[in-house]
Formats: C-alpha cells, structure tokens, sequence
C-alpha cells in the first residue's frame, strides 16, 4: 500500500523482510544466524531445536490515510514459534496495549495475524511483547538511583557497540543478592528488575529488613546491543553472551557482555541470584528452574532445600526443571558456574503474566 509505511529501522525495532501480498503486510523474522559452536550444540544435544531464535517482532506502521491494516508475521522454524503465543501488543503516544482478541489470528507453530486501526498521520508500533526502550530503562535507572539515597549505580563494563552494561545496587552487606533480566532481548526483563528497586524503597518493614541483611545487585540490561538491535538471543555482533560463560572459563574469546558480567560476579560473589525471563502470556503456568543440590557442598544443602520450597511457596502451581548434571550445554550457562565458582544458589524464573503490571509484581 503507497500510503502506509512499515520499518524496523528504529532502536529495538525487529523484523526481517517485509512486503505485501494483497492487503496484507507480512513481515518475516529477523534472521538471526549463530556461532557455529553454538548452532553446533544444538544440533548435537536437541537435534537443532532447544534454544529458541528469531522469536521477536516488532514495526513501526506509518499510515498517511485512516485505515484498518492488516499485518502478517510468519514464525521462524527455529524453535522460536512457540514462544509467540498472544496477546500482541499496541503502542500509542508510548503507551503499550494488548492487541483486541478480536483482531487477532493465531495459528500455533505457524503465523499471528494483526488488525490495527491507524489514524491519518498516526505512528504505531506493533509487537509480541512491550519492548521498553532503552533509552526510558536507563532513564528509570537514573532516577531511582537520585531518589534513594540507599541506591547506587556502578558501570561494569561496556558492549561492543559502546553501550554501558550497568547494575543499581543498595548498600554494601556481606550477603549479597543479584537479580538481573536475561541476556536473551526477546524476553525484556528490565521492568521487573526495576521493580525489585521499587519494592526496596516502598519503607515496608520486610523490604527495610532485606536491605538491613542483604545487599541487592540489579542488572536490567545485560545485553542492550542485543536488545537495541531487535535481536532475540544474540547481541549486536551475532554472539551469544548468556550461553558463552563456560567458554570464558575456558579461556576462549567471549562476547563483552559475559566477559564483563563474569569479572563483575567474581567481585559481588553473590550469595543468591534470580534471572527473570518474561513472556507476558498465560498459557503455561510460571516455571523455575533450580539448580540441583548435586552442584553444592552438602554443609549447603540444607540452605538450598529451604530456599527453593520458600520460592515454590511463591505460587500455587509451577513447573520445574531442576538443572542436574547431565543436563545439555548446563556448563555453558552461568547458573552452574556461579554455583561450583561462588556457591551461589541461583534459579531462572520464567514470568508467564499477561501485563507488566503483573509481570513486575511477580
């Protein structure tokens, strides 16, 4: 259509080709290519499926004229299809809002369809997940460190791309917790990371407590080329820094984003750690992903059992996947290296709530 205009090319915007076929704008996935390494073990360990790729959408959509539009997104068939369940969402005047279910197709495993209704002159942006900017992230960061005197941010590092890789962290004690967001951009956890802040500022007796016992290390943006440049689960130079802290150990070129994440952990040495993933979907329940007591001394084991059936005790229904031994590329990762390095007693919380309200109150 002459009159309506669809790009990617903005800060976090993702999308492959686009072109239209009749009245309907199909945009395809951003390829997303990775590390022979890394493409390598997947097809060894899970016969090239596992871990998710090319899971992300997200246009801007410029109509000159008043019009309903209809919008297509073929799902990859990299794994990542089945993670881009609905609900859709909407950004008007940077406010996200989920997509009617009225105006949405959804074929598992296959393809979304989107009927958004713009304005003359109105700019929308279309997406599968509220994709905070990261520009409004750092912004948040800035401010919740100038309104708190407990708050401080350290830089720790920086991307390829120059980029600065920073955690807020509250006073110095000698336990301390890390929570950060996953370096996987198709999953925006800074929001519930931010909200952990919040919460340690709401002057509640258990949060003053928290802050009296442990010191808090946040990282929202552990990957923000990755997230700048739409990606799903690489960063801006096709690299995959949550899945390269083994190699690191190993002495073998790594991407900035583990190499500095890795030198900030082995100062902080935390005692604890939760990584959120987010999905903003309702059709699994959460799930957590301990680590099993088989990774800790056994003086440890009770700690770990108490802190694991104090999390479950969180919600009603989860699902669980303990991390063992002989779990595919375990080492990889830096749950396990925390564990055997730090004695860290570490989960991934996958956050299945449907707005970002919710998401951060989990």
């Amino acid at each position: 259509m002459d009159d309506v205009h669809i790009s990617a090319d903005f800060p976090t915007g993702s999308a492959g080709s686009i072109s239209w076929q009749d009245d309907l704008g199909v945009i395809q996935p951003k390829p997303e290519p990775v590390p022979e390494w890394f493409y390598d073990a997947l097809q060894e360990n899970f016969g090239g499926a596992g871990v998710p790729r090319e899971y992300a959408f997200h246009v801007r959509v410029l109509s000159e004229n008043k019009r309903s539009i209809r919008l297509g997104f073929p799902f990859t068939t990299t794994n990542g299809a089945g993670y881009m369940d609905p609900p859709y969402w909407i950004q008007r005047d940077g406010i996200w809002n989920q997509a009617a279910e009225s105006d949405t197709v959804f074929v598992p495993g296959s393809r979304a369809e989107i009927l958004v209704n713009v304005n003359a002159g109105e700019t929308i942006q279309v997406a599968n997940k509220p994709y905070p900017s990261l520009e409004s992230v750092y912004t948040e960061l800035d401010e919740l460190a100038h309104q708190n005197g407990f708050l401080t941010s350290t830089v720790y590092g920086k991307t390829e791309e120059g980029r600065p890789l920073v955690a807020l962290q509250t006073e110095p004690r000698q336990e301390k917790i890390l929570i950060n967001a996953t370096m996987q951009p198709a999953e925006p956890a800074a929001k519930p990371v931010l909200a952990v802040a919040h919460w340690l500022a709401d002057r509640s007796a258990i949060a003053n407590r928290m802050r009296d016992r442990f010191q808090f290390c946040m990282i929202p943006l552990p990957n923000p080329d990755g997230a700048f440049h739409g990606r799903s689960v690489t960063n801006a130079i096709g690299e995959v820094p949550m899945f390269s802290f083994g190699r690191h150990l190993a002495g073998e070129a790594t991407p900035n984003e583990t190499a500095w994440l890795w030198e900030y952990l082995s100062e902080v040495r935390p005692a604890a750690h939760i990584e959120f993933h987010t999905h903003y979907q309702d059709t699994r329940f959460h799930k957590l992903n301990p680590l099993a007591l088989e990774w800790f001394p056994k003086s440890m084991h009770d700690r770990v059992k108490e802190t694991t059936r104090s999390l479950l005790a969180v919600n009603d229904q989860w699902r669980v996947t303990e991390l063992v031994k002989d779990t595919p590329i375990v080492t990889a990762g830096k749950f396990v290296n925390m564990a055997m390095h730090f004695q860290t007693i570490s989960y991934c919380y996958q956050i299945y709530a449907l707005t970002e309200t919710s998401t951060c109150t989990q």
